[in-house]
């Protein structure tokens, strides 16, 4: 079939914070006395998050969901806080520390947009394509997309915290194919991580790609495809890449 949709992720594939991460939790707990660089989190979180991963892409082949809320979605990072703090010694000012994080990391100001992402959408409209967004992301992320001036290129957005699911659940992709008006066939799903966006894509059969902003990565440390045994030409580095590859599928 040919394509007629693509839905794009926000976070690191869209969009990217000006201080990652890692930075900020680094920061707030040099603050409060640890020493610590920001590739020590990054490293100390990436080797708990593969076992995650690991776990999480089991249970996606076993049917499992994923419900997510502003809550939930808070907590994800609440639960990420804790590992780190304990990790330094720092659990006594977990809650403190945690609000110094959410006050720096979900700073409108510290977000941006990749230089390539408005001229990808405008050439992928130009094409007839439906585009949208479909994020795992509070349900004030089209405030940030209208901020970062991007909503008004975008046909559609899914938010996780709005929709009360998230990915990599199939449930959220057959809502996106709704939103879209496209078939699974039809439909071609990008972002940055492997059981969320790629495996997440597939089990509602769509074609997806990885991509991997490199030093502006979630992980910029560690590639996301390494091991996945992922076809080179399903990875991507930027969406300017992403747009010529999309033209090779026809």
């Amino acid at each position: 079939m040919p394509i007629r949709a693509v839905s794009l992720d926000v976070g690191w594939t869209l969009a990217y914070p000006r201080e990652s991460m890692w930075e900020i939790f680094a920061a707030v707990c040099r603050n409060a006395g640890a020493r610590v660089h920001a590739d020590d989190v990054e490293a100390f979180v990436r080797s708990i998050w593969t076992i995650g991963q690991q776990h999480a892409e089991e249970q996606l082949k076993a049917g499992a969901a994923y419900s997510d809320s502003d809550e939930e979605f808070s907590a994800q990072f609440r639960v990420l806080g804790e590992l780190v703090f304990r990790h330094l010694g720092l659990m006594e000012q977990s809650d403190n520390l945690m609000e110094q994080f959410f006050r720096r990391f979900w700073d409108p100001e510290q977000w941006q947009l990749f230089p390539d992402a408005i001229d990808a959408v405008r050439a992928l409209r130009a094409r007839g394509l439906r585009i949208g967004v479909l994020s795992n992301a509070p349900s004030n992320m089209p405030r940030l997309l209208e901020r970062l001036g991007i909503l008004p290129h975008l046909d559609y957005t899914v938010i996780s915290a709005v929709e009360g699911v998230r990915k990599p659940d199939k449930r959220i992709f057959l809502r996106t194919l709704q939103r879209a008006g496209s078939q699974p066939g039809e439909t071609v799903h990008v972002g940055d991580m492997y059981v969320e966006d790629v495996l997440g894509g597939v089990t509602a059969g769509l074609t997806t790609f990885l991509i991997d902003r490199g030093p502006n990565a979630l992980f910029p440390n560690f590639r996301e495809a390494e091991g996945r045994n992922l076809p080179p030409e399903r990875v991507v580095r930027t969406l300017e890449e992403f747009v010529q590859r999309l033209a090779e599928l026809g």
